[in-house]
């Protein structure tokens, strides 16, 4: 009888074991269910995180940051729109303004998602964007995930005249960009697309010319040269041949020293001695005569 009682105890044992691991499947997919319709956004606005943080702002960005990319991929793997990507990247750069992944990586966070954002998502994305720049103007990185956002990534999801504005803004970004080293040559190219489909022919001109000076290697030249004939004939690659001649002339001969880059942004040195004064200036003005001239031509 008793051997009796002991196995209809461990049979009721294993059915309560099997019954608690079907209800916490269901429970599980339940529970799933809930967390894909609904995201909570639970921290606090900006500022006062960063009152809560008691100093440690450095820290506490790193880790909202960590979080941020961890729920970006989760959604990602369940084809979910991350809904408040804005909202934790506005908090982290309210917490560190200098943490530079975030900006280069901010557009990605918010526009290659499963679903199209939101205008208003867009909206913040350029002013985070905008500060950034604001912050930081000769960090290529920044400019140039700037530039590509206004001219690509967020302009896609605009309507047409919009488009056409954002793209504008754009253009100027990209040839700084690529003036400070980024590593898109290419991306001067699409902004002086957009301002030639905009009417202004003379910047695109003038930014293709930049653009031959500064760019690292032939090919890129080339396509640059091709684009350049097509707005306005040899003409204008002359000038722009020209010049990059000029440049390089003046930069082995007075800093052969320094690096290309670095002599792109110092430009060609005047001569102190003959600008003193107002000898040999025909115009008599001060710094205005010939020898004066910080032209690379």
């Amino acid at each position: 009888m008793s051997r009796v009682r002991e196995i209809a105890l461990a049979v009721g044992v294993a059915l309560a074991i099997f019954g608690v691991d079907a209800l916490r499947g269901k429970a599980t997919q339940r529970l799933h269910k809930v967390k894909e319709q609904n995201d909570v956004y639970a921290l606090p606005p900006p500022k006062l995180v960063r009152v809560l943080t008691l100093g440690h702002t450095d820290a506490a960005a790193s880790i909202l940051w960590a979080s941020t990319l961890y729920q970006y991929g989760e959604h990602l793997g369940q084809n979910r729109r991350f809904q408040y990507s804005t909202q934790y990247l506005e908090t982290i750069l309210e917490l560190d303004p200098g943490f530079r992944p975030a900006y280069r990586f901010l557009s990605t966070l918010v526009t290659m998602q499963a679903a199209n954002p939101m205008p208003i998502e867009i909206d913040r994305t350029d002013k985070l964007f905008a500060r950034g720049a604001e912050l930081y103007p000769e960090d290529a990185g920044i400019l140039g995930a700037y530039a590509a956002f206004l001219m690509f990534e967020g302009a896609q999801f605009l309507p047409a005249e919009e488009k056409k504005a954002f793209r504008l803004r754009g253009a100027p970004l990209a040839q700084r960009a690529v003036e400070l080293g980024y590593f898109m040559d290419t991306i001067n190219l699409a902004g002086a697309s957009y301002l030639a489909q905009a009417g202004a022919k003379g910047l695109a001109i003038a930014q293709l010319e930049r653009a031959y000076a500064v760019a690292t290697n032939d090919d890129v030249r080339e396509r640059i040269a091709a684009r350049l004939r097509k707005l306005q004939g040899d003409a204008a690659l002359e000038r722009a041949q020209r010049a990059m001649q000029g440049f390089v002339q003046t930069w082995r001969s007075e800093a052969p020293f320094v690096s290309e880059s670095t002599m792109l942004l110092l430009g060609k040195q005047p001569a102190w001695a003959r600008c003193a004064g107002l000898a040999g200036l025909p115009s008599g003005s001060l710094g205005e005569g010939p020898a004066c001239s910080a032209a690379f031509e």
